[in-house]
Order: structure tokens, then C-alpha cells, then sequence
């Protein structure tokens, strides 16, 4: 009994965690580990996506309170000097004194925003007869950054009059040149045409360097509202590094990135300086779906991720966030493991509770059976409350049916003797139905035909004038049924009955129950030897 139960608890145990299995595994939620990295990716997506929104609004916002300042410089110094804006061109002289003039106004954006550089370009040239069209203009970057917060870092001068570098005493970048070849210009009109406050533009490289940047920036007008120039803010590769660093939330290292989709590509800024490519649009890198995931391929490297459409200067980019996929791999069996080892724990529990269980309760229970086994009617109690009620109902059951049985004996003696009276009656009745016998055989052989074939004949003609009723009571006679029994089936009372029986009688002409049978006994004779000849 010990071991049936032991198994019963067992096989219980099993169907129970199978049923478990199934429902973790039909509601996706088996892997709790690999649920636990998508939703923290999903996490890490959207606060860097509102991260991402709110600090490119801000830098825009620096750069348009940067270009009311360019404007009201600019148009400053025209006045003071009274030269107008068509008046730069080709003169070295006045642009260089208006680089200078507005030197303080671009360093001071420069040290106020969070960005990797400042600039601003005109669209004017000290040498307009150049083949390449060239702006005039000054750019300043920050060199050796090794954090977001660059106020008083090193900076150089990447592009701007030599003058400007030299009584300022900035640092000359390696690949200082007096003016910037750039590509602004031709999309200005189109950037800012639709109400489009600020532009974002792809990582390009920057030229004369390794660097790869994006560039915030929005136009300078005139007082006729035209467009002039432009100026912003450079967010270089390294930049982005610093300001979006990986998180501590998973143990491995989330990587964050900004792309956009190109006709050959996707172009793209990441917090990890390997994914950076040194192009400016990286044809490798392709992106695939999965169920709840995406796969970033880098050619040499996958990464797994999610990725969300953001709208930044009225362009559509990319926000994403990713770990390679060897890390992926690692947190989800170290995972499985762990819940492996969970499972195993359980499962020694449970067993340990079902030995326990089985020691604790089936050995009274295999006690009180041995008790019962050798009649003792006053055995010890278990102390358990459940067992105890069960065999106090047990012994009242007993009781019960001993008395039932005795009962049934009585029953059976009043049924034999019962029976007995009806033997002696069905003999009476026997003996009397050969008396009767005898007496038809007294008759003459012609009268007795006479009569049975003329009886007989009549009972066959008259059986279809029986009603429905009185012809289910004549087949219930045939079937041997009692009158009592034809009452419960056909729910008649007596006296009904009686008044069917007295129909019956009269429309067939028979007198008595017995000849109905024997009549009916006749036909279904005939009946067959017909069935025989047919």
C-alpha cells in the first residue's frame, strides 16, 4: 500500500509539472530568461529613444538660439561697416574681420551645448573662380575627448581664417584649411521648405580626417529672410560614445545606436566604437526580424536587438539598442541552467514530501487495517482526524450491513415459503388443467374440432378489432407477462384492466386467459409454418 501511494503521489507530482511545462511553454513564458532580456531591451529602447529625442531638441535648441545670435552679429557688423552681404564675396579682408568679430559668439556656444564641435559656414568664399565651391566660415572641434562634459576641454581650429587661430591662440587642427567644401547648401532650401525647424544630418566623414560625424544645424538669414549661411553643432562617433555609454542592467553590453536607412545601406552612429564603420554608409550591415527580436549582421559579428522609428529634423532615423550575440547566447544557458537547477531542487522536494508523506500517514493506516484484519473492535486511535472519521465510518458501515444482511436473510426465508404456496397452488392448477384435458378428450373427435376450428377462427378474424390499447395488453399476455407487471408498464389501474381483459374476451370470443394462449400459441404456429413453406 505504501509503495501504490508512494506512486500515485509521484505520478501526480509528474502530471502536475507536465501540465505546468505545457502552459509555460504554450504561453511563452518557459524561458524566463530570455523574456527577462527582451523586456529589458525593451526598456533600454525607449528610455535611450527619449534620451536621444530630448537631447537632439535641445542641441536644435541651441543651434537656433546660436543662429538669432549669428544674425544679429552679422547684420551688426554690416551696419557698422556699411558693407552688405554680397560684398564678401572675394574680399579675404572683410571676411576675416567678420570671422573675428563673431569668434566669441561660436566659442561661447561651443563651451554651452553638448556637442563635439560648433561652426558656421556662409555662402560666400574669399576665391569664388575655384572649380569646388567653397564657404567661409569657422569651425571648432574638441580635441582628446574622453567624456560628454567638454567645457574646458582642448579645442582646435578646424576650419576659419588663420588670423582668427592666431590671436586667439587656438590650436590648428591637422587638417585646418581656411574653407569648407560641404554639401549644406544644396539641401537647405529642400531641409527647411516644410516648417522643419533644425536638420539632422547622416554620419559623414569628416574631410582631411578619420573621423565620422552627424551635424545639428539651421540656417542664418538676412533681413529679407533669406537664407545665407548655416550653423550648428558636430556630434562625431567618439561624442556619441561618451554621451550614450552602455548600461549595468543586463551583464552583458548594451549597445545603443542612431541610423537611418539609405538606398545602399544603412548609415549609423553606435555607443561601441567597433560597429562604427569609416564610411559613411556601411552596405554590410543588414538587419533581419525575428519573432520578438532583431538580428543587427556586421558582416564579422551579430548582434541581437530592438529598434524604434524616431523623427529628428524632420527626417525619419532609427534608435536602437543590441548585444552581441554570443552575449545573448551566454545570459540565456546561464539561464536555462539555473532554471534547470530550480527544477531539479523541486522535484527532490517533492519527492522528499512524498516519502514523508507516506511514512507519516500509511503506517497507522496499515496498523488500523491489521486491527480490523484480527476483529479487534477497540484499536487505538491515529491521532489524525481524517483517517480516524474513515474508519469510525467504516465500522458504522458494517454495522449497517450486517444488519442489512440479516434483514435480507429474513427476506429470503418469507420468499421461500412464499414460493412454496405458489408451488403448491401451480399444482392444484396443474392438476386441474389435466382434468380439464381428460374431459376434451371425452368429446368426440369431430365435435371437438368443430368447436376449437370455429372458435379459433373467430378469435383470428376479431384480433384486428382489438383497439391499440387492448392489442399492447394482448402481446403483453403473450410475452408472459403478469396482470400486475401489464399494470406498471402500461400505467393502468386495476379496474381498467379489468375493463380491457373483459373486451378483449368478448371481441375474440375467449373465455378465459388459457385459451387466449393457447389460441395465440396456435396462430404463431401456423405463422411459422407458413415463414417455412415460404
Amino acid at each position: 500500500m505504501r509503495r501504490r501511494l508512494a506512486l500515485y503521489l509521484i505520478s501526480t507530482l509528474v502530471m502536475l509539472m507536465s501540465l505546468i511545462f505545457l502552459l509555460l511553454t504554450l504561453f511563452g513564458i518557459l524561458n524566463p530568461v530570455n523574456r527577462q532580456i527582451t523586456d529589458t531591451l525593451e526598456v533600454q529602447l525607449s528610455g535611450h529613444t527619449k534620451n536621444v529625442e530630448r537631447d537632439y531638441d535641445k542641441i536644435a535648441a541651441y543651434a537656433i538660439s546660436f543662429a538669432e545670435q549669428m544674425e544679429i552679429e552679422i547684420q551688426n557688423y554690416f551696419s557698422e561697416n556699411g558693407i552688405a552681404f554680397a560684398d564678401l564675396k572675394d574680399n579675404a579682408e572683410a571676411i576675416t574681420d567678420l570671422q573675428c568679430a563673431l569668434y566669441d559668439t561660436v566659442y561661447l556656444n561651443m563651451q554651452l551645448t553638448p556637442s563635439s564641435g560648433a561652426f558656421y559656414l556662409l555662402d560666400t568664399t574669399v576665391n569664388s573662380v575655384t572649380d569646388t565651391p567653397h564657404y567661409s566660415g569657422i569651425y571648432l572641434k574638441y580635441i582628446n575627448l574622453h567624456s560628454e562634459s567638454t567645457i574646458n576641454n582642448d579645442f582646435s581650429l578646424y576650419r576659419g581664417s588663420y588670423v582668427v587661430g592666431n590671436e586667439n591662440g587656438i590650436t590648428f587642427h591637422s587638417g585646418w584649411q581656411n574653407e569648407m567644401e560641404t554639401a549644406f547648401f544644396a539641401t537647405c532650401d529642400t531641409t527647411f521648405s516644410n516648417g522643419t525647424y533644425y536638420g539632422l544630418s547622416p554620419a559623414i566623414v569628416i574631410p582631411e580626417t578619420w573621423e565620422r560625424a552627424r551635424y545639428v544645424y539651421v540656417p542664418i538669414h538676412d533681413l529679407k529672410g533669406e537664407i545665407i549661411g548655416v550653423c550648428g553643432f558636430e556630434i562625431n562617433d567618439l561624442f556619441f560614445q561618451l554621451a550614450y555609454k552602455s548600461s549595468d542592467d543586463l551583464p552583458g553590453t548594451v549597445v545603443y545606436a542612431l541610423f537611418s536607412c539609405t538606398d545602399t545601406g544603412y548609415n549609423g552612429q553606435f555607443s561601441s566604437g567597433r560597429f562604427n564603420s569609416s564610411d559613411e554608409t556601411d552596405s554590410s550591415f543588414q538587419i533581419e526580424a525575428k519573432k520578438d527580436r532583431l538580428l543587427f549582421d556586421f558582416g564579422d559579428e551579430i548582434c541581437v536587438g530592438k529598434a524604434q522609428q524616431v523623427q529628428l529634423g524632420g527626417d525619419t532615423f532609427f534608435t536602437a539598442v543590441m548585444l552581441t550575440q554570443a552575449q545573448y547566447d551566454s545570459m540565456r544557458q546561464q539561464g536555462e541552467m539555473k532554471l534547470s537547477v530550480l527544477l531539479i531542487i523541486a522535484v527532490v522536494f517533492s519527492l522528499l514530501c512524498c516519502v514523508f508523506i507516506s511514512n507519516r500517514y500509511v503506517a497507522p493506516i496499515l496498523k488500523k487495517i491489521e486491527q480490523i484484519k484480527s476483529n479487534e473492535e477497540d484499536g487505538d486511535m491515529l491521532g489524525i482526524r481524517e483517517i480516524d472519521d474513515l474508519f469510525t465510518f467504516l465500522a458504522e458501515k458494517d454495522s449497517h450491513h450486517e444488519a442489512q444482511l440479516s434483514e435480507l436473510k429474513a427476506a429470503k426465508q418469507r420468499a421461500e415459503e412464499e414460493a412454496e404456496r405458489a408451488k403448491l397452488a401451480y399444482d392444484r392448477a396443474l392438476e386441474e388443467y389435466q382434468l380439464a384435458q381428460s374431459e376434451i378428450l371425452q368429446l368426440s373427435d369431430e365435435t371437438k374440432k368443430k368447436i376449437v376450428l370455429e372458435d379459433y377462427e373467430y378469435f383470428i378474424c376479431n384480433l384486428k378489432t382489438l383497439t391499440p390499447t387492448e392489442y399492447r395488453i394482448y402481446e403483453l399476455y403473450l410475452s408472459g407477462k403478469s396482470a400486475k407487471e401489464i399494470m406498471e408498464i402500461t400505467g393502468t389501474k386495476e379496474n381498467t384492466l379489468k375493463y380491457h381483459n373483459k373486451n378483449i374476451y368478448s371481441k375474440l370470443g375467449i373465455s378465459s386467459r388459457k385459451q387466449l394462449l393457447r389460441f395465440a400459441s396456435l396462430k404463431q404456429h401456423q405463422d411459422r409454418s407458413r415463414e417455412g413453406e415460404n
